[in-house]
């Protein structure tokens, strides 16, 4: 961990990878700001990373928001109650996730 975390390392391991560098120091090295210059593709991942927000993630995710999603949608259509539609969702959720336990 501490290898892959100086800012050297970081910086050229998300050279090679494409993947964000692990820390900010690793953008500040002279490696990075050049690559980052020449190929600014690199550097959109980090530059939406201050309006990010963290994505709900669990086992059979597509799944538990697919019911939430239609149970939200049942709310805003009337079709169902809020209560009655958030019920069901926790239910069937419940059920999709209880192998996971």
């Amino acid at each position: 961990a501490k290898w892959i975390t100086q800012p050297e390392h970081a910086a050229q391991w998300s050279m090679d990878s494409g993947y964000v560098a692990v820390s900010p120091a690793a953008y500040e090295t002279p490696v990075l700001k050049k690559y980052g210059q020449e190929f600014p593709q690199a550097l959109v991942a980090r530059d939406q990373l201050p309006v990010s927000v963290a994505e709900y993630s669990t086992h059979e995710n597509q799944r538990v928001t697919k019911v939430l999603n239609d149970a939200i949608q049942a709310a805003l259509n009337g079709s169902k109650t809020p209560a009655q539609a958030m019920e069901e969702a926790q239910k069937e959720s419940d059920r999709i996730l209880r192998r996971y336990k």
